[in-house]
């Protein structure tokens, strides 16, 4: 079960979600949430996960712990995404293996300093559309 923190914090992103695409369409919101989170993850997951999110970045051989497919997570958890434990390690809010280490720079800090910076929308907004955009690109 959720905590009252997450589900509020849930609504909340999902109002903001909705505000920023008045009169857009339920497919065109959907794209805006794909696009957003897929600059994000490109912005700051491509270097080690790589472009395809598979674990093959640039940086992936420098790493003591390898980075993981990202899109085989569902595989990874009989075929079910689990969005809100995605969400939560994005958030920096669970612990994950090569995410303790100087070498995994937790993303949610940086995306909390930026908040309130002409461009940037409320970190929790951000790490929702990155959760969705790995949720979109999981293996079938």
């Amino acid at each position: 079960m959720r905590s009252s923190r997450t589900s509020q914090l849930s609504a909340f992103a999902l109002a903001i979600l909705m505000g920023t695409c008045v009169g857009a369409s339920a497919a065109e919101t959907r794209r805006a949430v794909f696009d957003d989170g897929k600059m994000e993850f490109e912005e700051n997951c491509t270097g080690c996960h790589g472009k395809d999110a598979t674990g093959t970045g640039e940086l992936a051989v420098k790493l003591v712990k390898p980075p993981r497919d990202l899109t085989a997570i569902a595989q990874r958890n009989g075929g079910e995404f689990p969005f809100w434990r995605v969400f939560d390690i994005i958030a920096g809010d669970a612990p994950v293996a090569g995410h303790d280490t100087f070498q995994m720079p937790l993303y949610s800090q940086r995306m909390r300093a930026q908040e309130g910076t002409p461009g940037f929308l409320p970190s929790h907004v951000r790490v929702l559309e990155l959760t969705h955009y790995l949720e979109s690109v999981q293996k079938k």
